[in-house]
């Protein structure tokens, strides 16, 4: 009998993860923008395309062997933390001996770099041989953790989170960003390959950027909110526990209006990528806190005005500051009409941050249609993340946030929602 009821659970239970990944693919093919730029610039890079298909079937295949096989369950709550501590070092260590080998091989005073970078190459794949054996059981804790928090902070329903937190380390897509060039503004986006190199990037950026006469970026992404959600591995322990966070929204919101919506103007696409960070920072914040003794970063507020903004510090370059200033400036000039100062102010000023030790590959209208989505970082000057900020402020808890800002069908609701809450 116990078996019988145990083989009906395990049945029960791959079916909701086939159904949670069916429900990702599908809402990712349905509510995805379909107008005529969109389609332009999906046939023009059709051969770099991201195969969501096959990721969606290898990442299920994969979390039903972990669901049966649970890795990871016979440690210690002490050993959990120290094996995800020791994870994310060997990511990073992993991560800056990758970048080491490939400066090698760019550099042209190398003569023979598979001869200089043959210790470097064996150490690399002894490390990567530890990281495929440790990362089952890594994002099985890391998930358990995420899980128990979200429930503590109640955005569970009668105890269940939906969808369960699942998710994998992956090499990510990269996302081909289409702007016009007189505005800023999100017109179109591709997920692309994984693991594309510099000149590729390059190749593809030019090709759609000439043949359509607009701004395009190809930007790395730290997270993809499919399911199960895709989280990049080469970061700080407290940043992926903030994008696990955050990519969980999008699949949570895959079951409601917001997210039901998302696609359906910029507006509310920035509401939903600003829902998502909010929740992400916080979760995040509080999973690195209470499991790994992290302490809660103190928010820094974004001046709303550019008066707000401090007058440049030649000692001191903020990046935050010169970003919005940045970002001010080019806004007033395509507003004005001057598409040519616009780009090369923005060239000019990408130069300056790559001198203060900010590497930006590319700064373009594309650049600010893709950052500025996210609506609390100083890429943007939407006042969807102010309006947000407040409303989070405003309720008495990130439960209650949630379920009110799941109802969002259009922009107008949120100016409703402030409203609400500011007269209560």
């Amino acid at each position: 009998m116990k078996r019988k009821y145990l083989l009906l659970g395990l049945g029960l239970f791959l079916a909701v993860i086939f159904l949670c990944g069916l429900a990702g693919v599908f809402v990712w093919h349905h509510f995805w923008p379909d107008t005529p730029i969109q389609k332009q610039v999906m046939r023009l890079v059709k051969p770099w395309r991201f195969n969501l298909f096959g990721y969606e079937a290898d990442a299920i295949a994969a979390k039903a062997g972990e669901m049966i096989l649970r890795p990871g369950r016979t440690l210690s709550p002490e050993d959990r933390v120290t094996l995800v501590k020791d994870y994310v070092a060997l990511s990073n260590d992993i991560h800056r001996l990758k970048r080491k080998i490939e400066r090698t091989y760019a550099d042209p005073d190398v003569a023979n770099p598979q001869k200089a970078t043959r210790a470097d190459q064996e150490a690399l794949d002894a490390m990567l041989a530890l990281q495929a054996q440790a990362r089952p059981m890594v994002e099985t804790i890391l998930a358990q953790q995420v899980t128990q928090t979200m429930k503590d902070m109640r955005l569970d329903t009668m105890g269940v989170l939906w969808p369960p937190i699942a998710f994998r380390f992956s090499a990510l897509p990269n996302y081909l960003v289409v702007s016009p060039r007189d505005r800023i503004e999100l017109e179109a986006g591709v997920h692309l390959r994984p693991n594309l190199t510099v000149p590729q990037k390059e190749a593809i950026e030019d090709e759609v950027a000439q043949k359509l006469d607009k701004s395009t970026l190809v930007e790395e992404l730290g997270g993809l909110g499919v399911w199960p959600t895709m989280v990049s591995d080469e970061a700080s322990l407290a940043w992926i526990l903030d994008t696990i966070s955050h990519e969980w929204v999008h699949t949570h919101m895959a079951f409601h209006p917001l997210g039901w919506h998302m696609f359906d103007s910029p507006q509310m696409d920035t509401i939903n990528e600003t829902v998502a960070t909010i929740v992400g920072e916080e979760v995040g914040a509080e999973v690195a806190y209470r499991y790994y003794g992290i302490p809660k970063p103190k928010p820094k507020p974004l001046p709303e005005k550019p008066s707000e903004l401090p007058p440049p510090n030649p000692k001191e370059f903020d990046f935050q500051t010169e970003m919005r200033r940045t970002r001010l400036k080019v806004d007033e000039l395509l507003a004005q009409g001057k598409v040519d100062e616009a780009e090369a102010y923005m060239e000019a000023r990408r130069r300056e941050f790559v001198k203060h030790g900010y590497y930006i590959r590319k700064l373009n209208q594309a650049y600010f249609a893709f950052h500025g989505t996210y609506a609390t970082t100083s890429a943007s000057t939407d006042p969807i993340g102010p309006k947000l900020r407040e409303l989070r402020s405003l309720t008495p808890d990130l439960a209650t946030f949630v379920r009110q800002v799941q109802t969002i069908r259009k922009p107008e609701d949120l100016d409703r929602l402030l409203e609400t809450w500011r007269r209560q």
